[in-house]
């Protein structure tokens, strides 16, 4: 989401990655941009190759409160 990191093993779990980025996977997935308007989108236990100077996401996936 704009910031960048760097890590050492290019295979991760995404619950990791977005761990790494300080969000809870809890609430979000991970999503690799492939192409225009196009992405993979991975689960919490998915794992992901790495590549480098690809663009990730998350997307929120946690509840919405209504008022």
């Amino acid at each position: 989401d704009g910031v960048e990191h760097t890590v050492t093993d290019r295979r991760q779990l995404a619950a990791d990655v977005l761990q790494l980025a300080g969000l809870d996977p809890v609430d979000y997935d991970l999503l690799r941009v492939v192409g225009k308007g196009e992405e993979q989108r991975f689960g919490d236990q998915d794992e992901v190759q790495l590549v480098p100077g690809a663009q990730y996401l998350s997307l929120f996936t946690g509840p919405t409160p209504v008022v």
